[in-house]
């Protein structure tokens, strides 16, 4: 199995800034459709992507060796494989080789939550000092732009 971390490749950000729109497409759309998308482009140009943060998911491994347990919810997410995970959020598990447990206590917040509850990321912290390093979803991840703040509990501690 492949693992992703939050490296910001040369290749990620030319994916990240190639257009999803060929030129016929373009030229085929609505003026008002035309000048939407040339908005955004410009809104992209003006505040580039500087970071991203891939979605944790069951499998996902931690800084010390532990592993991102799997949860039975109804939020799920298609895997590169085709199979589908949990959403794993902030109070989730994590069991390590010698049989001990930590929490999840930093998530994306209000910028990616399930029903009130921030979705874990590689960078995550857990309540033992460990941190999520790498997970098995390479397809989807947030972004930081630059001139855009982050939402102010974005990997932030609770009660911080």
């Amino acid at each position: 199995m492949q693992f992703y971390t939050n490296e910001f490749t040369a290749e990620l950000k030319a994916e990240i800034d190639r257009s999803p729109f060929s030129a016929e497409e373009l030229a085929a759309m609505p003026e008002g459709a035309r000048a939407i998308i040339a908005e955004q482009e410009a809104f992209h140009r003006q505040h580039p992507v500087t970071a991203i943060w891939r979605i944790a998911t069951a499998g996902s491994q931690t800084r010390l060796g532990g592993v991102v347990l799997p949860v039975d919810r109804e939020g799920k997410m298609l895997m590169d494989d085709g199979s589908y995970t949990s959403l794993i959020v902030e109070g989730d598990g994590v069991a390590y080789p010698d049989g001990t447990l930590a929490t999840i206590m930093t998530s994306a917040g209000e910028a990616f939550s399930w029903r009130r509850q921030g979705v874990a990321l590689v960078g995550s912290l857990l309540d033992n000092d460990d941190e999520i390093i790498s997970t098995p979803l390479g397809s989807i991840y947030l972004v930081t732009r630059e001139g855009i703040p982050s939402h102010e509990d974005f990997l932030t501690w609770p009660g911080e």
